[in-house]
């Protein structure tokens, strides 16, 4: 409360001083030094309110604004937010890096204001957006992309929530867009023209919006469009009624409007040099001096009914349309007359040119073309010469502008790369104490295993045998479940072939058929320790694998003869077929070969009799291979399904190939996928992709 009474006592303090640029700039400092000891929220934002209208003019404003909606959003002060949201959105949306913010001001104001009197922000903060970035991009191609896609998005009914605000804003940015595709492309001169219908429903549309601020600042910006369309038409008639009624809309909200309470600091005048500069503009295409010359009387008196700072203001917008309305008209000494005080002013620091670069290259500029109308050519020159070095000076200073604003970027974007990488870190320091882990409790149960058989051939402690047995059972379910079931019967199937093949007084030639049968097991039980390691291997993987061209035809008819010489069904007609075409895809050899090998192992298991039929195909506009392997089997039931993909799905020990979770794991590091085809069912068919280019 202390800090709130002494702002109170500063503003007014100052308020009764001398008026003028220095009594604002005191105001503002004193303002500031307020703002640094205060803690209150509400307090602050009141504050930041007060300092953003003072330094309206000056380069501090866009800062205060920011500071001020994002303190507002923090306390809720929805009228606060919105007050901010307009010029911080004017001023960002013609440079594209500025994106992301405008959409976190965008989505801020349409998260907090539904429901109160400034409702509609959202929808004018995208309006605004849109015309700035549009109206700001002089590249033909660039601006007939953009004009196209704002066309587009505002044609889009989902896009948009149905109501008045949104209304507007898609009328108000279809006509803006239409205008540069007919400038562009039809070579329209007078765009504006055939656009009018939807800038005068906009305008017609926002008499209906309740709230003052929100009224005004959408009448703002079709107003601008609408009387520029009139004075392309030379519709003086059409031109002064908008006008007149725009006018009494702007004194209205400055007269009605309850909240500009807690803006004692608001600059008003500059909402009325639009419609008077419209207004002698559409006189002058006209051709009525008089009518020209009673408009800028009556704006004259009103720039000049102002003491202190905003009678400078004023004059600054005074001097300007002077000096423009005089040289069209031919007077260029008085045009030389007002360029002079307006730069004058400019040198004084004073009015609000001083703060905005283009202003001033353009009344530099204005000058030196009057000057060679009058035909004093050698002052031209040197008015030429004082532009060029302006025009320099305020080109690099936004190229300084952009590169600052590029290496914070660029700065940005390192912390989250480093905060990214601290991120992979520590993933993968949890990762490799997970397998530490698992390794630990592997080797405890293999342990504990073999303390448990030794105990039982000792036949010690019955009691603690059997609770290290309970133990042991527990630990080796794990182990069990994921190796044994198929390392034990390949196992017990050679123990049992060897154990006949000794114990039998057979010939030679006879045995042939069980020595084969070891042969086969011993394979399988090599290739299912290989497809552990594997998945070992790919468990712990964290990176893409790397690929290199590989012959798909090629590796499809090996693995297919593979298959083909296990001889597990008699009746088996085994076939591939190919696009006809060679056929190099870059991918892994290895792991593409085993999920094939895999594949086709699974047909040849669930398939007695029939075919195992492979294909392949390449969809260059999806960026797919796809391989088919195809039986006419037994099929997977429809409760499988789901569940077919999933760690043990299939206990069978007669496969000599990767599971199909595993099959599923190596597809995702090829970046492809595998699935199975549930419209065939004549047995299954299981459907391999991977990309064509990596």
């Amino acid at each position: 409360m202390y800090f709130s009474r002494h702002i109170f006592f500063v503003i007014c303090v100052l308020m009764c001083s001398a008026p003028g640029a220095r009594a604002q700039h005191q105001l503002s400092d004193s303002l500031q030094q307020a703002l640094a000891h205060t803690a209150d929220p509400e307090d602050r934002v009141q504050l930041l309110l007060n300092l953003k209208d003072i330094n309206e003019d000056s380069n501090l404003n866009l800062a205060y604004s920011i500071q001020l909606f994002r303190e507002a959003a923090a306390t809720g002060d929805t009228y606060a937010m919105a007050v901010a949201a307009v010029p911080v959105v004017a001023q960002y949306a013609p440079y594209p890096e500025k994106e992301d913010s405008l959409r976190y001001y965008i989505s801020k104001l349409r998260e907090m204001t539904p429901g109160t009197p400034e409702e509609g922000m959202d929808a004018l903060a995208e309006m605004s957006d849109g015309f700035y970035r549009l109206r700001s991009e002089y590249n033909r191609e660039e601006a007939l992309r953009l004009a196209h896609a704002i066309r587009r998005w505002c044609d889009d009914d989902a896009a948009h929530p149905d109501n008045v605000f949104h209304q507007v804003k898609r009328l108000m940015l279809k006509g803006h867009a239409g205008a540069t595709i007919d400038y562009y492309e039809k070579g329209i001169r007078h765009a504006f023209i055939p656009q009018t219908r939807f800038w005068e429903e906009a305008f017609e549309l926002i008499r209906q919006m309740p709230d003052q601020i929100v009224r005004h600042n959408f009448a703002n910006l079709v107003y601008y469009v609408l009387s520029g369309a009139y004075n392309q038409a030379r519709r003086y008639d059409k031109q002064e009624k908008l006008t007149s009624d725009y006018v009494d809309m702007l004194d209205a909200y400055y007269a009605a409007e309850e909240r500009l309470g807690r803006r004692p600091y608001l600059y008003r005048d500059n909402s009325y040099v639009n419609p008077f500069r419209q207004l002698i503009r559409c006189t002058l295409n006209i051709k009525r001096d008089d009518l020209a010359e009673m408009h800028f009387k009556q704006f004259r008196r009103r720039m000049m009914n102002a003491d202190g700072e905003n009678l400078l203001r004023n004059k600054t917008y005074l001097y300007e349309l002077g000096y423009l309305w005089k040289g069209i008209r031919g007077d260029y000494a008085q045009s030389i007359l007002y360029c002079d005080s307006l730069i004058t002013m400019i040198g004084q620091g004073k009015g609000y040119f001083r703060m905005n670069p283009s202003k001033i290259y353009q009344v530099h500029r204005d000058r030196s073309l009057m000057l060679a109308r009058a035909g004093r050519y050698e002052e031209s020159y040197a008015a030429y010469e004082r532009t060029r070095e302006i025009q320099d000076s305020i080109f690099n200073a936004g190229q300084l502008e952009r590169s600052e604003t590029i290496r914070l970027r660029h700065d940005m974007d390192r912390l989250k790369l480093a905060e990214t990488r601290a991120v992979i870190r520590n993933r993968t320091a949890a990762l490799i104490s997970f397998i530490a882990f698992g390794i630990l409790l592997l080797g405890t149960g293999v342990y504990l295993a073999v303390a448990l058989r030794r105990n039982r051939r000792l036949q010690a402690d019955i009691a603690r045998h059997a609770l290290k047995a309970q133990e042991s059972e527990r630990m080796k379910s794990i182990f069990v479940n994921t190796i044994c079931c198929r390392i034990g019967p390949p196992l017990k199937a050679i123990d049992r072939t060897a154990h006949t093949v000794m114990t039998t007084e057979a010939p030679v030639a006879d045995r042939r058929p069980l020595l084969e049968e070891i042969r086969e097991n011993t394979d399988l039980l090599l290739s299912t320790l290989d497809n552990m390691l594997e998945a070992a291997s790919l468990d712990s993987l964290t990176e893409r694998l790397r690929v290199e061209p590989v012959d798909i035809d090629r590796l499809c008819r090996a693995e297919l003869i593979a298959v083909r010489r296990l001889r597990q069904g008699q009746d088996i007609e085994y076939t591939i077929e190919t696009p006809g075409e060679a056929c190099i895809v870059p991918t892994h050899p290895k792991y593409f070969a085993l999920v094939v090998r895999a594949l086709l192992d699974n047909a040849r298991k669930f398939t007695s009799k029939g075919r195992i039929s492979l294909s392949y195909e390449t969809d260059a506009a999806a960026n797919e291979l796809r391989v088919r392997i195809t039986d006419t089997g037994c099929g997977v039931p429809p409760g499988r399904r789901e569940e077919l993909f999933g760690p043990l799905a299939d206990p069978s020990s007669e496969s000599r190939g990767l599971s199909l979770a595993l099959c599923r794991m190596i597809a995702e590091h090829l970046a492809g996928s595998i699935r199975l085809d549930a419209g065939y069912t004549k047995g299954a068919r299981f459907i391999f992709t991977v990309p064509l280019k990596p």
